[in-house]
């Protein structure tokens, strides 16, 4: 007999699959050559963006997805860091 799956087991596909389609629309950005195409898929990685945070966010209420507060002084030093990369 099959392992019959929790909320908290779909909830945690949902979310790997919205971040699996992010990067994937990341890459279609980059590589996309027509505009109105490349508008297409920025307007979709910010839905998909979106609906990923409220996945995140209910996870996180219920639970499921605890994270670790950063510290203060790291955020600023990553900030820093990144500050400082020329494109």
């Amino acid at each position: 007999m099959a392992a019959k799956m929790t909320d908290q087991d779909i909830a945690n596909t949902i979310l790997n699959d919205y971040k699996l389609l992010a990067s994937s629309l990341n890459t279609y950005i980059t590589e996309s050559q027509n505009d109105t195409l490349r508008k297409d898929y920025i307007k979709l990685l910010q839905e998909t963006y979106n609906a990923q945070k409220q996945i995140f966010d209910a996870m996180n209420k219920k639970g499921w997805y605890e994270i670790q507060q950063a510290d203060v002084s790291e955020i600023a030093k990553a900030q820093n860091e990144y500050a400082n990369i020329q494109l």
